[in-house]
């Protein structure tokens, strides 16, 4: 009897923890915590930033670099996003991103870089 509960405990904990996110924090940067980023990007609205077969590079004001998962990957809100949300021309951002004190992200550009090309 103790390995069967063993067992379903294991199984739904497992089931509760393996819930996998659409990013991945490839470097750490200096100022930002993982919790605040990690926050922060599942907040924010990706839809058109997600590739349909690599990997999207975002790099931070602090050093930070985070990826998000493409298309080819299993991740929780895949199930959410339409196919629009995939895009197959960049794989990373030309702007900076930041965290502002609120939580929210802000994606900084130069005035020279404002250019969809």
């Amino acid at each position: 009897m103790k390995v069967i509960f063993t067992f379903s405990l294991i199984f739904v904990l497992n089931s509760i923890f393996s819930q996998k996110d659409f990013f991945k924090i490839v470097k750490l940067g200096e100022r930002y915590s993982i919790s605040q980023l990690e926050s922060s990007v599942r907040q924010a609205d990706w839809c058109g930033y997600f590739h349909k077969s690599d990997y999207y590079q975002l790099k931070f004001d602090d050093g930070t670099v985070v990826e998000l998962f493409p298309m080819t990957e299993e991740f929780d809100i895949k199930k959410n996003l339409s196919e629009a949300c995939f895009q197959n021309e960049n794989v990373k951002d030309n702007g900076v991103y930041k965290i502002h004190e609120s939580g929210v992200l802000i994606r900084m550009l130069s005035a020279s870089n404002t250019s969809k090309n």
